[in-house]
Protein backbone atom coordinates (compact mmCIF):
# COMPACT_ATOMS: atom_id res chain seq x y z
CA UNK A 1 0.00 0.00 0.00
CA UNK A 2 1.34 3.30 -0.93
CA UNK A 3 0.34 7.17 0.41
CA UNK A 4 0.60 9.41 -1.95
CA UNK A 5 1.06 13.28 -1.04
CA UNK A 6 -1.87 15.63 -2.40
CA UNK A 7 -1.61 19.52 -1.17
CA UNK A 8 -4.73 21.43 -1.34
CA UNK A 9 -4.49 25.10 0.57
CA UNK A 10 -2.01 24.14 2.30
CA UNK A 11 -3.32 20.95 3.80
CA UNK A 12 -1.69 17.20 3.88
CA UNK A 13 -3.71 14.48 2.77
CA UNK A 14 -2.54 10.77 2.20
CA UNK A 15 -4.60 8.85 -0.87
CA UNK A 16 -3.81 5.26 -0.65
CA UNK A 17 -3.12 2.88 -4.26
CA UNK A 18 -2.91 -0.18 -4.69
CA UNK A 19 0.34 -1.49 -5.19
CA UNK A 20 3.42 -3.62 -3.51
CA UNK A 21 2.98 -2.94 -0.08
CA UNK A 22 5.57 -0.53 1.83
CA UNK A 23 7.64 -2.05 4.15
CA UNK A 24 8.74 0.83 7.20
CA UNK A 25 12.36 0.68 7.82
CA UNK A 26 12.94 -0.25 11.17
CA UNK A 27 17.01 0.01 11.40
CA UNK A 28 19.34 2.88 12.72
CA UNK A 29 17.77 6.25 13.70
CA UNK A 30 15.04 6.19 10.59
CA UNK A 31 14.01 2.82 11.61
CA UNK A 32 13.65 4.51 15.27
CA UNK A 33 12.03 7.29 14.41
CA UNK A 34 9.47 5.52 12.13
CA UNK A 35 8.83 3.45 14.94
CA UNK A 36 8.21 6.07 17.48
CA UNK A 37 6.02 7.69 14.95
CA UNK A 38 3.48 4.34 14.20
CA UNK A 39 3.69 3.79 18.22
CA UNK A 40 3.01 7.18 18.97
CA UNK A 41 0.27 8.00 15.94
CA UNK A 42 -0.28 5.65 13.68
CA UNK A 43 0.89 3.35 10.52
CA UNK A 44 -0.72 5.46 8.01
CA UNK A 45 1.00 8.72 8.91
CA UNK A 46 4.11 6.80 9.25
CA UNK A 47 3.90 5.13 5.94
CA UNK A 48 3.06 9.05 4.62
CA UNK A 49 6.57 10.40 6.82
CA UNK A 50 8.57 7.45 5.29
CA UNK A 51 7.12 6.95 1.75
CA UNK A 52 10.08 7.93 -0.26
CA UNK A 53 12.98 6.45 2.50
CA UNK A 54 14.56 4.74 -0.25
CA UNK A 55 15.72 8.29 -1.36
CA UNK A 56 16.99 9.21 2.29
CA UNK A 57 18.93 5.42 1.99
CA UNK A 58 20.26 6.31 -1.50
CA UNK A 59 21.14 9.62 -1.28
CA UNK A 60 25.12 10.18 -2.10
CA UNK A 61 25.81 13.00 0.40
CA UNK A 62 24.57 13.78 3.54
CA UNK A 63 23.39 17.03 2.64
CA UNK A 64 21.25 15.42 0.56
CA UNK A 65 19.96 13.22 3.40
CA UNK A 66 19.47 16.56 5.43
CA UNK A 67 17.20 17.57 3.20
CA UNK A 68 14.99 14.88 2.79
CA UNK A 69 15.00 14.46 6.38
CA UNK A 70 13.82 17.74 6.52
CA UNK A 71 11.21 17.21 4.18
CA UNK A 72 10.55 14.41 6.18
CA UNK A 73 9.88 16.32 9.73
CA UNK A 74 7.95 19.01 7.58
CA UNK A 75 5.47 16.28 6.70
CA UNK A 76 5.65 15.07 9.93
CA UNK A 77 4.49 17.81 11.75
CA UNK A 78 1.51 18.66 9.12
CA UNK A 79 0.48 15.39 9.69
CA UNK A 80 0.52 14.85 13.93
CA UNK A 81 1.24 18.21 14.98
CA UNK A 82 3.77 20.07 16.25
CA UNK A 83 3.55 18.69 19.94
CA UNK A 84 3.30 15.30 19.04
CA UNK A 85 6.29 16.18 16.82
CA UNK A 86 7.95 17.31 19.85
CA UNK A 87 7.35 14.35 21.80
CA UNK A 88 7.92 12.16 19.40
CA UNK A 89 11.63 13.51 18.70
CA UNK A 90 12.32 13.39 22.70
CA UNK A 91 11.60 9.76 22.51
CA UNK A 92 13.94 9.51 19.63
CA UNK A 93 16.68 11.37 21.80
CA UNK A 94 16.25 9.44 24.80
CA UNK A 95 17.12 6.22 23.02
CA UNK A 96 20.46 7.63 21.25
CA UNK A 97 21.51 8.59 24.89
CA UNK A 98 23.62 5.58 25.42
CA UNK A 99 23.89 3.90 28.25
CA UNK A 100 27.80 3.90 28.44
CA UNK A 101 26.55 7.65 28.90
CA UNK A 102 24.29 6.94 30.99
CA UNK A 103 26.63 4.83 33.60
CA UNK A 104 29.19 7.37 33.19
CA UNK A 105 27.05 10.40 34.11
CA UNK A 106 25.67 8.24 36.98
CA UNK A 107 29.10 7.07 38.50
CA UNK A 108 29.88 10.69 38.15
CA UNK A 109 26.55 12.27 40.43
CA UNK A 110 27.65 9.66 43.19
CA UNK A 111 31.33 10.32 43.23
CA UNK A 112 30.67 13.90 43.14
CA UNK A 113 30.31 15.90 46.77
CA UNK A 114 28.22 18.50 45.70
CA UNK A 115 26.18 19.60 42.39
CA UNK A 116 28.56 22.35 41.62
CA UNK A 117 31.51 19.14 41.12
CA UNK A 118 29.54 17.10 39.50
CA UNK A 119 28.59 19.78 36.83
CA UNK A 120 32.86 20.44 36.78
CA UNK A 121 33.32 17.08 36.26
CA UNK A 122 31.06 16.54 33.75
CA UNK A 123 32.65 19.58 31.73
CA UNK A 124 35.99 18.11 32.03
CA UNK A 125 34.70 14.67 31.00
CA UNK A 126 33.07 16.66 28.24
CA UNK A 127 29.70 15.17 28.42
CA UNK A 128 26.36 16.89 27.77
CA UNK A 129 28.71 19.54 25.66
CA UNK A 130 31.53 20.66 27.86
CA UNK A 131 30.18 23.34 28.64
CA UNK A 132 27.34 23.36 31.49
CA UNK A 133 26.87 26.13 34.18
CA UNK A 134 25.14 26.00 37.28
CA UNK A 135 22.72 29.28 37.60
CA UNK A 136 20.82 29.09 40.73
CA UNK A 137 18.28 25.87 40.26
CA UNK A 138 18.98 25.42 36.50
CA UNK A 139 21.66 24.31 34.36
CA UNK A 140 22.55 25.38 31.13
CA UNK A 141 24.26 23.98 28.32
CA UNK A 142 25.00 23.59 24.68
CA UNK A 143 27.12 23.34 22.19
CA UNK A 144 29.03 25.37 19.62
CA UNK A 145 28.10 22.83 16.14
CA UNK A 146 25.84 20.58 15.59
CA UNK A 147 27.41 17.03 16.35
CA UNK A 148 24.17 15.20 14.48
CA UNK A 149 25.23 13.29 11.73
CA UNK A 150 21.89 13.31 10.18
CA UNK A 151 21.68 16.84 9.49
CA UNK A 152 24.50 18.81 10.59
CA UNK A 153 25.78 19.01 6.86
CA UNK A 154 22.05 20.56 5.66
CA UNK A 155 22.10 23.70 3.23
CA UNK A 156 18.78 24.43 4.56
CA UNK A 157 16.96 25.78 7.67
CA UNK A 158 15.69 22.71 9.85
CA UNK A 159 12.17 22.89 11.66
CA UNK A 160 13.29 23.28 15.59
CA UNK A 161 11.21 20.17 16.43
CA UNK A 162 14.03 18.23 15.02
CA UNK A 163 16.27 19.36 17.80
CA UNK A 164 13.66 18.08 20.59
CA UNK A 165 15.75 15.20 20.11
CA UNK A 166 18.90 17.00 22.09
CA UNK A 167 16.20 17.51 24.84
CA UNK A 168 15.58 13.89 25.04
CA UNK A 169 18.64 12.99 25.19
CA UNK A 170 19.49 16.26 27.85
CA UNK A 171 16.78 14.51 29.70
CA UNK A 172 17.92 11.15 29.65
CA UNK A 173 21.17 11.78 30.67
CA UNK A 174 20.28 14.54 33.95
CA UNK A 175 17.73 12.07 34.91
CA UNK A 176 19.74 8.65 34.85
CA UNK A 177 22.95 10.53 37.03
CA UNK A 178 20.50 12.73 39.38
CA UNK A 179 17.88 9.85 39.76
CA UNK A 180 14.93 12.40 39.37
CA UNK A 181 13.13 13.77 36.45
CA UNK A 182 14.18 17.40 34.79
CA UNK A 183 12.98 19.48 32.21
CA UNK A 184 14.99 20.70 29.29
CA UNK A 185 14.17 23.96 27.58
CA UNK A 186 15.43 24.31 23.75
CA UNK A 187 16.51 27.69 23.68
CA UNK A 188 17.89 27.48 20.20
CA UNK A 189 19.56 24.91 17.32
CA UNK A 190 22.14 25.82 14.75
CA UNK A 191 20.31 23.77 12.03
CA UNK A 192 17.36 26.19 13.27
CA UNK A 193 19.84 29.11 11.84
CA UNK A 194 21.29 30.48 15.05
CA UNK A 195 25.27 30.11 16.37
CA UNK A 196 25.19 27.52 18.85
CA UNK A 197 22.67 25.02 20.44
CA UNK A 198 21.59 26.26 24.15
CA UNK A 199 19.51 24.61 26.48
CA UNK A 200 18.05 25.42 29.78
CA UNK A 201 17.73 22.44 32.29
CA UNK A 202 15.78 22.39 35.13
CA UNK A 203 16.17 19.89 37.97
CA UNK A 204 12.90 19.15 40.08
CA UNK A 205 13.49 19.40 44.05
CA UNK A 206 13.52 16.04 45.84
Amino acid sequence: MKLEKKYDNNTFEAKKETSEPFTIPTRGRIGRLASNIEKMVSRDVAIAVMQDVNEFQSAPTNAAKASWLKKAMETLETLAGRETTIKIMEECGRKCCSKTLTTRAKQIFSESESIEEFIETMNRAHLGGGRLRLQGDTITGGYNRCYCGQVKETKDTFPLTYCHCSVGWYKQLFESALGRPVDVELVQSIVAGARTCEFVIHVEEQ
